[in-house]
């Protein structure tokens, strides 16, 4: 879809429900594309309960991409706490629907996190993702995220691929241009 169709949308937090949306979005548009089933829709849901049973809205943040007219969902991304580094932010549950790729979307959702962490103190923000999704990485890398390791050929919900790690040093002081 070029960017002159997509239609009005707005981004917002998120709220009821809509992590049971987050968990349906990402279990139908990569069980499509890569054929991952059950178990990646249970890591999700995992991901999701986490989130919603430790959520501290100082910290964390869920941002919803959807159509003015309609509420038809366009996109999602999840700042979490990361449970293990201290001031240390990971980026989950991005997504953008394949209709809206390519218009900036992604980018937009992104960067909205990315101020939010800086506001939020934090000095980094990680994210795991995988060779396959091509088009997620080269955004990472235009906003700014290094690769920082690889786990070459892991079998993820029964296909092999790279297993990666992103991350992006924030300062207080920098922000990314809009």
């Amino acid at each position: 879809m070029a960017s002159s169709s997509l239609p009005t949308y707005k981004i917002r937090d998120h709220r009821s429900g809509d992590m049971g949306l987050i968990i349906n979005q990402h279990a139908i548009l990569f069980g499509q594309q890569f054929g991952w089933g059950a178990s990646f829709e249970a890591e999700i849901a995992r991901a999701a309960a986490d989130f919603l049973e430790n959520f501290n809205p100082n910290l964390e943040r869920t941002l919803i991409a959807e159509t003015v007219e309609t509420s038809k969902f366009l996109g999602s991304v999840a700042l979490f706490k990361h449970r293990k580094e201290a001031n240390t932010a990971q980026l989950r549950f991005f997504l953008v629907d394949p209709a809206a790729r390519g218009t900036g979307l992604g980018t937009k959702l992104i960067d909205e996190c990315v101020r939010f962490a800086r506001g939020s103190g934090y000095a980094k923000i990680t994210l795991w993702t995988f060779s396959a999704l091509e088009e997620a990485r080269r955004l990472y890398q235009r906003v700014g995220f290094q690769l920082v390791s690889t786990m070459k050929q892991q079998d993820y919900w029964g296909t092999k691929m790279d297993f990666e790690i992103w991350e992006l040093a924030l300062s207080s002081t920098e922000e990314r241009s809009a």
